[in-house]
């Protein structure tokens, strides 16, 4: 499947599959959700188009470091204050891909 890039991504859509670098990557903080705390970072993933927003949630947010090259699949993309972002829903995975 080819993924998308950012510069093509439209709001209320589930993105099939975005793939980019991780250009920066925020402190990892808790929060309350589904009855329980969970780990919360957010992130801008760049590509060759552009750059986005994303909120990561769950275990895999913590492993996460800057210049990583990830992959998300079946993320929602909304609008926020203007902008886009993009974060991991109930059935979203991320893929860290391994550096050369």
């Amino acid at each position: 499947m080819n993924p998308t890039s950012i510069h093509d991504l439209k709001p209320n859509r589930v993105v099939a599959v975005l793939v980019g670098t991780v250009a920066r990557s925020y402190p990892l903080t808790m929060k309350f959700a589904r009855g329980r705390w969970i780990p919360f970072r957010p992130i801008i993933i760049a590509d060759s188009s552009g750059w986005v927003l994303a909120k990561i949630w769950g275990p895999v947010a913590i492993n996460l470091l800057r210049n990583q090259q990830i992959r998300l699949e079946k993320a929602y993309c909304f609008e926020q204050n203007g902008a886009l972002c993009v974060t991991l829903s109930s059935d979203a995975h991320l893929k860290i891909c391994t550096q050369a």
